[in-house]
């Protein structure tokens, strides 16, 4: 049985109408992300989209990936937290590690596996894969470890196939490429293939080849799931099959909001059509209605006797023979329901700016509080409804395992063959350890102000006192008291020091008397 093409599968699994729909929601908001680049191989020049009549669904969509990308990728703090499985714990104890080093490596692991995104522009990627995702719900995404790079590509570009628990199970990318930057080989194959499309020495223009990925999902006899990638040139492969281990693949497919049973996810614009449909209705009629209510013709009376001819031409202070009230003026329009459709456009601006979180200011800088990114991330999970710890567990848990490999090419080969399992916490549980430290400030300010109470009220006791902060500001005081074993030894180091010194003061004692002694005995 001959094998079924990547182009073939690219086809069968390409579903039409949600492509239709979605390219109805870019034009409502930005339209290039939906170009037919099919068409764009073809003609060999860009494509004109078909804009809408107003901007401020780019605006709003803009505005919201930027702040989601800001509030799941912060510059300042990592995005995920390192957990270490139970096992991999106790052989670092029984081999002396200290817990405390343990704890600091994999916070200098985190941050520098988290900076690997701001490099090579792959952080622009990242707020592209998210406009991707609020307007059409699907984007595809490819991290180059090599180069360090991020590569996010449009639902245009590839076709999916899930299971019905939404795991990817196929998907194949379609790019374009040139003839003559193919390997000699693979173009010799494809000349010989397809002689009338290849075989044309004198072509004047370059010929282009669309060149298919397929990433493919399966399940080992073991029962490890692994993804296969593979490539083809047309209908010839091309290149070395690639093997990764599901959670180290490079490839990824994140949705929005996916449905069971269904392949593409749904975006944000979806949910908010019928807002985004009377925008653009009312912007396009105003639009028109305001430019024919700048047409304004003259109207003369019949029989005047105006010379309307020459006072079409008339130059500025020319005397023309006529009668003021035989002209005037005509102007179609009414400022009064030019008023009202702007009032009708900003009541729906107003509605889909809630949803869209515009309102919500994030500061910009190295000095936002763990505070604030939380707050604000609760703020995106509740308005988005759940969709912030949705794109937690699908974008940054498998950016994690890759980026540690980046940094840590020493643990590919344990987290591949489980010997080391790292247990990735992402989203809003990955900012709890952020906001512990801050409510440890926060103890230490208040007990700077409510200390004083101990020095004017002899009753109270300090270390009750200070429980009762601690537990205000919900602080794991297990993470900062010392043992009872530390206390009692600590305690038995200070009574020995005491007591040495107490010695000390004796000999120095009882050498004083004696120098006085002698002293007395000389006199005499």
């Amino acid at each position: 049985m001959k094998p079924i093409s990547h182009a073939t599968r690219f086809k069968d699994m390409r579903d039409e109408t949600a492509v239709l729909r979605n390219e109805q929601y870019a034009k409502w908001t930005i339209a290039q992300l939906m170009v037919d680049l099919e068409q764009a191989a073809h003609s060999g020049t860009q494509i004109a989209v078909e804009r809408d009549y107003q901007e401020m669904g780019a605006l709003l969509v803009n505005n919201l990936a930027a702040k989601l990308a800001g509030l799941l990728f912060p510059s300042s703090r990592p995005f995920f937290k390192i957990e270490l499985s139970p096992e991999l714990q106790s052989q670092a104890e029984g081999s002396g590690v200290n817990p405390t080093t343990i704890a600091a490596e994999l916070a200098r692991m985190e941050m520098a596996a988290c900076q690997q995104l701001f490099k090579n522009a792959s952080y622009n990627q990242l707020v592209q894969a998210l406009r991707l995702l609020i307007i059409t719900g699907n984007c595809l995404m490819y991290r180059d470890s090599v180069s360090k790079r991020s590569i996010v590509y449009g639902m245009q570009q590839y076709s999916v196939r899930r299971d019905g628990q939404g795991n990817l199970l196929d998907c194949v990318l379609r790019e374009y490429t040139y003839f003559e930057a193919l390997d000699p080989a693979i173009q010799k194959q494809l000349a010989l293939r397809h002689p009338t499309k290849y075989n044309r020495p004198h072509q004047s223009d370059p010929v282009r080849v669309a060149l298919y990925t397929r990433i493919h999902r399966e399940q080992t006899k073991g029962g490890k799931v692994r993804y296969l990638v593979t490539q083809e040139a047309d209908d010839i492969p091309v290149g070395k099959k690639g093997t990764y281990p599901e959670h180290l693949c490079p490839w990824q497919a994140p949705t929005w909001n996916l449905i069971a049973g269904e392949h593409y996810g749904r975006g944000l614009v979806e949910d908010y059509a019928g807002g985004f449909a009377k925008l653009s209705d009312l912007s396009e009629a105003a639009a028109l209605y305001e430019v024919e209510s700048a047409h304004v013709l003259n109207l003369v009376s019949s029989g005047s006797g105006t010379d309307i001819d020459t006072m079409a031409t008339a130059s500025m202070g020319q005397w023309v023979t006529g009668d003021v009230g035989t002209v005037t003026a005509y102007e179609a329009g009414s400022h009064e329901k030019v008023r009202q459709m702007r009032e009708s456009i900003s009541e729906v601006f107003g509605r889909l700016a809630r949803a869209f979180m515009y309102t919500a200011n994030t500061r910009d800088a190295e000095r936002v509080t763990a505070y604030e990114i939380q707050r604000d991330a609760r703020e995106a999970e509740n308005t988005l409804g759940g969709t912030y710890s949705s794109l937690a567990e699908s974008i940054q848990v498998p950016l994690a395992h890759i980026l540690l490999t980046e940094i840590k090419p020493g643990a590919l080969a344990g987290l591949v063959s489980d010997d080391i399992r790292l247990d990735i916490m992402a989203g809003i549980p990955a900012l709890g350890r952020s906001s512990e430290a801050q409510n440890v400030l926060m103890v230490t300010q208040e007990a700077a102000v409510v200390i004083q109470l101990a020095q004017i009220d002899q009753r109270i006791d300090i270390e009750k006192l200070m429980d009762l902060l601690y537990a205000g500001q919900s602080v794991d005081t297990t993470a900062l008291f010392k043992s009872d074993d530390q206390l009692r030894a600590e305690a038995k180091a200070r009574a020995a020091e005491a007591e040495g010194q107490q010695q000390m003061a004796m000999a120095a004692g009882m050498a004083e008397t004696q120098q006085a002694v002698q002293q007395l005995s000389q006199q005499g």
